[in-house]
């Protein structure tokens, strides 16, 4: 009658990588949720806790976009008016493109590349409203079985409500969405700081996010051309040089995601890093690192990911 509870915890011990990633967590000032997976097994660090997704959910926005390719409800060349309007906030290169134009004419393949490579939340945010509202999202990861996984909120709406403000139309004039993020008191951006440091909505677990990069990887969520694109397009990321990309030794190419939210007090709510390392022989790594809460200088936070990369290749640690 001991033996189950013996068993219990022989299965309960970690993993020599799982054992590094605890170390490298110690080091981070915050909390770090990690998935290294391969094909010879899977590694997690806080594996089924919530972590803020911040711009990692564009990834999960192209995914919805491109299955609605699939279906041929869409085509990747197919041209949408962006207008002025439609504009965001944060990081949003797309501002670059309509200049001082009311709206300008853009396809879903430069929306996809620009929300992927750069981060794009202008992009992000237009395409969101194209599929229908977060939902849809939603109900794509749902139809994949991506449970531990959420979006809510448009960037727009996320973003000034971490910094104590509701979005508004004219908020797309940066002068004018300064000016009212200075007229919040300083009790209240803490109050809405710690709102979302403790909000579940726009997060996901380590492990919901090795699931849905490794049906990616293995052609289980879309058509071989349309996995074979989005790999190509998360491979020419020009964000988070110094995050995974860092840790994963020559001769593998890397394709990921990155997310960060902005720093309240001296402490980071999310900065994030996901994706897939492949090299010419076939073999593959998942690698999944979000960090909570740090009060690590960013250059220090990204050196966290770049370990987790690291970790995932036990012959140059």
């Amino acid at each position: 009658m001991f033996l189950a509870p013996l068993l219990l915890l022989v299965a309960a011990q970690p993993t020599p990588t799982e054992v590094l990633l605890a170390a490298i967590e110690a080091r981070s000032q915050g909390k770090l949720g990690a998935a290294v997976v391969t094909a010879q097994g899977a590694h997690y660090l806080h594996q089924d806790e919530k972590f803020s997704l911040q711009s990692v959910m564009k990834l999960m926005v192209a995914m919805a976009a491109l299955e609605q390719v699939d279906r041929g409800q869409w085509r990747l060349d197919q041209s949408f008016e962006f207008k002025r309007s439609d504009l965001s906030l944060s990081h949003q290169p797309i501002t670059q493109r309509l200049g001082r134009r009311e709206s300008i004419q853009i396809t879903l393949d430069e929306c996809i590349e620009l929300m992927v490579t750069e981060s794009c939340s202008g992009a992000a945010d237009f395409i969101i409203r194209r599929l229908g509202g977060p939902e849809k999202v939603n109900a794509f990861l749902v139809k994949h079985d991506i449970q531990g996984m959420r979006i809510d909120r448009l960037e727009r709406d996320l973003q000034t409500q971490i910094g104590g403000i509701t979005w508004r139309p004219e908020f797309v004039d940066e002068d004018v969405i300064e000016a009212a993020y200075a007229a919040v008191s300083e009790a209240d951006k803490d109050a809405a700081y710690a709102r979302y440091l403790a909000d579940p909505r726009d997060t996901t677990t380590p492990a919901a996010m090795a699931k849905l990069l490794q049906k990616l990887l293995q052609g289980q969520l879309f058509s071989p051309t349309s996995t074979r694109y989005l790999l190509g397009v998360m491979e020419r990321t020009a964000t988070g040089q110094d995050r995974l990309r860092a840790g994963v030794p020559a001769g593998w190419t890397v394709g990921h995601k990155t997310g960060t939210s902005s720093t309240h007090r001296g402490v980071a709510g999310a900065t994030n890093d996901v994706g897939i390392a492949r090299n010419k022989a076939g073999e593959w790594v998942i690698l999944v690192a979000l960090l909570r809460e740090s009060t690590l200088a960013p250059r220090d936070r990204d050196r966290i990911l770049a370990d987790v990369a690291r970790a995932g290749f036990p012959a140059r640690r």
